[in-house]
């Protein structure tokens, strides 16, 4: 959503806001990545975002740790994801919708 200034106008593309997303989820505990499988949105990064009238939605999917506790984490992860993507673009994030794709850890290959 382009921002007028003094100079001229500055954009922030989607992708850029899914990245600073995806990097913010990944310092939370548990969380071994952003889910790169099959979306009903169509996406393939993990991460949908909306951005309305500088209000921000985004839908993260994660793959996350065996014995992790899942409301705990996820909590976590909305937080810093609406902490850095605030700060970083001075957007307002109204809602972080996290999903759980996989658990990685104990089982698998």
């Amino acid at each position: 959503m382009p921002r007028k200034t003094d100079l001229g106008t500055v954009s922030i593309h989607h992708e850029v806001i899914g990245s600073i997303a995806a990097a913010a989820a990944k310092e939370v505990a548990g969380v071994a990545g952003v889910w790169k499988g099959f979306f009903p949105w169509g996406s393939a990064s993990g991460v949908k975002v909306l951005t309305r009238d500088q209000e921000t939605r985004i839908w993260i999917s994660l793959v996350v740790d065996y014995g992790v506790s899942l409301p705990q984490m996820a909590s976590q992860v909305q937080e810093r994801v609406s902490e850095m993507v605030e700060r970083m673009t001075h957007l307002a994030v109204t809602e972080v919708h996290v999903s759980i794709a996989h658990v990685h850890g104990k089982g698998d290959a």
